[in-house]
């Protein structure tokens, strides 16, 4: 049986098990939270609910670190909380999660886990750096969640205007799981067409067009004035990247990943569609975008770098990229 480590079982962690218990991703999951009543009491319903359905064999129990040395995967959604009480920038997030991160880090490393790590904690791309720093686990065995969840919302905001299901879309949005991301227009697909075809034809235009990328980076903080969190479509998400790691899909998804050496900032973690299966992620050929989409995203991925060299830095660790 798969084995599969959740650490941070609040809004998000739960919403994770929720939807790979109903995407039917059987495995022994160990829960390990810094509120142990919670989380026990998040394995017993979880547990209630994997006996209601016919055919599941998963099993939800509390652990602790040593627990997880010989999991498949574990997934960190664990959080500090925003100082208001409501998260208005990812970033804010920044310098309490960075130490947890690491101390999260830290024990699992000394766990003596092997297996490949999937983290959601805001900010994610900087998290996943840190945490790689950390470990010095191999790159492809630490993943963001990244951008995954932007191009999810790109496809529906398209699906919403040209009336068509968002899985007919083909495309991602790269970089930051933030405000610095972007989307490549020229490489989305709808069929045989381009959103040219579309434009072409006054389905949408340009300043929709030109909108898309701030509905994209506004989404979650709309969510969040309306609910004070963003929890099933990072659930789904993060079910799905267990999914394909375990079914070994070798499909593409737009995840935070380390920056190769064909990329200017080469070793932080940024947004880009890789090719996720058991062993990790596999990098496509370098992304070809045009001349203003690389200047920003050379921008983007530099100001990262330079973020997590300076987290480091100030917890008396030396970035090794």
């Amino acid at each position: 049986m798969t084995k599969i480590g959740i650490i941070g079982v609040g809004a998000v962690g739960s919403a994770y098990l929720y939807a790979s218990l109903n995407k039917h991703i059987e495995a022994d999951y160990i829960l390990v939270d810094a509120f142990v009543d919670y989380a026990k009491a998040q394995a017993k319903d979880l547990n209630d609910a994997s006996c209601s359905m016919n055919g599941c064999g998963s099993t939800f129990i509390t652990g602790d670190y040593k627990d997880l040395s010989d999991a498949d995967i574990i997934v960190i959604t664990a959080s500090t909380k925003p100082k208001e009480g409501v998260l208005k920038d990812r970033l804010e997030l920044l310098t309490d999660n960075a130490k947890l991160i690491a101390e999260i880090g830290k024990k699992v490393k000394e766990s003596g886990f092997k297996g490949l790590t999937i983290i959601a904690s805001n900010p994610v791309d900087i998290m996943a750096s840190i945490y790689q720093q950390v470990t010095q686990f191999e790159a492809c065995k630490v993943i963001s969640s990244g951008t995954i969840l932007e191009t999810a919302r790109m496809k529906k905001f398209i699906s919403e205007k040209i009336n068509i299901k968002a899985y007919s879309i083909t495309g991602f949005v790269i970089g930051e799981h933030g405000a610095r991301c972007l989307i490549p227009f020229s490489k989305i697909r709808i069929g045989l067409g381009s959103l040219k075809d579309w434009l072409a034809n006054g389905t949408i235009d340009q300043e929709w067009l030109e909108n898309l990328n701030e509905k994209v980076k506004n989404e979650a903080f709309e969510i969040i004035s309306g609910k004070g969190i963003t929890n099933f479509g990072i659930g789904e998400n993060l079910a799905e990247i267990t999914q394909a790691i375990i079914g070994d899909r070798q499909a593409i998804y737009s995840l935070g990943v380390q920056l190769p050496k064909e990329y200017k900032n080469y070793g932080v973690y940024f947004g880009l569609p890789v090719i996720l299966g058991r062993n990790g992620y596999r990098h496509l050929p370098k992304v070809r975008l045009d001349e203003k989409e690389q200047e920003l995203f050379d921008n983007y991925s530099g100001e990262m770098k330079q973020t997590v060299i300076d987290v480091l830095a100030n917890m008396g660790i030396e970035a090794k990229f």
